[in-house]
């Protein structure tokens, strides 16, 4: 056996054995079990799958930035798999890539190849028995996608799911895609940041809200959104604040363990500093320069109005062609820190319009603004960026989902424009206003005049229940987080 072999196999059994504290230390807070994020209940489904013998949907993919549960989610399927089906210590394979890669290159296939081997006298083509693979950071595996086509094809007894940061959007094809279930990993939403912090979740006042978003149908929603604030008043956990601090500092599971909120953004910044050194480092002629520029573009951004960017001053200001400037965005937006949205109209009108561009979370724009010195001193008005932020994060993240066929803009009204246009298939848009303080409807009105919309959607914190009046719906940021 050589030198390399040995160090893998030492790395793959000591991660067996050190699994249960690894269990403990990580899904274990003040003697209470961590709650699981909605996506878990995808993972538990398709593992009960496998094991009742579904082959098909055995290769999941969990991209997503730092910080927004993957590596819990692997543990809570680990956890899982030992303690509610039974599955024996050494049928799981959970491994890092990231530790391994400071021993040795990390080569997925390889390490399956090696420990099928040397546990089981075996290989891929003749296992006899179920396999788990848990892959973390698997982007270290510069050809993890092509290990995991391998793997698939080869075997019908491996079950697998490999998380990372979102650069594992940029390297796989379409022969690869084929055999995967990707579900990318957002940041929470108001729903499911509740769900982890109190243990109380309300996915009927999700839907009902697509329904009224998408349709304009108010009357479930308006029934749930009564039941969830009957609960939360009810909880006697559940602070009156919670949501504000939520604004500032959420979308990452770490909220709901921490209320040092100095630290939680300084581990935020660290997470976007990380992003850019470590998981764009990774792509093609990615240079030391351009890392410093991404940076300062992150910063830039963090200051500014969404709409207030030119590529043109921006070029100017970092020295750098706008090339180069688009080029640093495009990595940017899939490594998933930040989103673009189009102009609403015409494909000339979308191709000739800058893009407007929004962070993940309102609160990565809040820990980048504090770090960078914030100059906006205005509180309503800061907090009024943060929520446009906020609801355009969860409105992009809704069009994500596979089952939401919309797409979301931003008007180029110059007159009286709103803040965000819906589009569905060829039904009438939606035009939708965000307001901090504000509850007035001129905006709205216009917009529903001048797109012919059937109705118009306002989030201000002037209301706190949902309403109707005439056709513009009112809703509470905090209800719209439900989303």
């Amino acid at each position: 056996m050589d030198d390399k072999t040995q160090l893998i196999l030492n790395f793959l059994n000591e991660n067996i054995s050190n699994m249960p504290h690894v269990l403990r230390d990580n899904l274990i807070n003040n003697d209470m079990k961590l709650n699981c994020r909605f996506e878990f209940d995808e993972i538990r489904e398709s593992i009960d799958d496998f094991i009742n013998g579904n082959v098909l949907n055995r290769f999941i993919v969990l991209p997503g930035i730092r910080g927004v549960g993957k590596t819990t989610l692997l543990y809570q399927a680990y956890h899982y798999l030992l303690n509610d089906k039974r599955i024996l210590p050494e049928q799981i394979i959970y491994l890092s890539c990231d530790d391994l890669n400071n021993l040795v290159d990390c080569n997925i296939r390889e390490i399956v190849d090696i420990y099928l081997n040397n546990q089981f006298n075996t290989n891929l083509r003749l296992l006899d028995r179920e396999i788990f693979l848990l892959i973390d950071e698997s982007q270290y595996d510069k050809n993890w996608a092509m290990s995991g086509k391998i793997i698939y094809d080869r075997s019908e007894k491996i079950f697998m799911v490999f998380t990372g940061s979102s650069a594992l959007n940029l390297e796989y094809n379409a022969d690869v895609a084929r055999r995967m279930f990707k579900r990318v990993i957002t940041p929470l939403n108001y729903n499911e940041h509740v769900k982890l912090k109190y243990d109380y979740s309300n996915i009927n006042l999700g839907n009902s809200l697509v329904d009224l978003i998408l349709n304009g149908n108010i009357e479930e929603a308006i029934k749930y959104e009564n039941e969830v604030n009957r609960d939360l008043i009810n909880n006697i956990e559940y602070r009156s604040n919670d949501w504000d601090e939520y604004l500032r500092y959420g979308g990452f599971p770490i909220l709901a363990r921490k209320i040092n909120f100095r630290r939680l953004t300084a581990n935020i910044v660290d997470m976007v500093e990380k992003v850019v050194n470590t998981d764009m480092v990774s792509i093609k002629n990615f240079t030391f320069e351009n890392q410093t520029n991404s940076n300062r573009i992150l910063r830039y951004l963090a200051l500014q109005n969404a709409g207030d960017l030119s590529q043109n001053n921006l070029a100017k200001y970092l020295k750098t062609s706008q090339a180069n400037v688009k080029n640093i965005l495009d990595i940017l937006e899939k490594t998933h820190l930040i989103f673009s949205l189009e102009a609403y109209g015409t494909s000339s009108k979308r191709t000739k319009k800058t893009k407007k561009y929004y962070f993940a979370t309102s609160s990565i724009r809040n820990a980048l603004s504090i770090k960078s010195g914030n100059t906006i001193k205005d509180i309503k008005q800061y907090e009024g960026i943060l929520l446009e932020n906020l609801v355009a994060s969860i409105l992009f993240n809704l069009t994500q989902r596979e089952d939401n066929y919309f797409t979301l803009y931003y008007d180029t009204n110059k007159k009286k424009n709103v803040d965000f246009i819906l589009q569905q298939d060829f039904k009438n848009p939606v035009p939708i206003e965000v307001g901090r303080g504000k509850k007035d409807k001129k905006q709205i009105t216009h917009a529903i005049n001048y797109y012919g919309a059937d109705y118009g959607i306002i989030i201000s914190d002037t209301t706190n229940n949902i309403e109707k009046h005439g056709n513009i719906i009112y809703i509470s940021p905090k209800t719209f987080s439900f989303l």
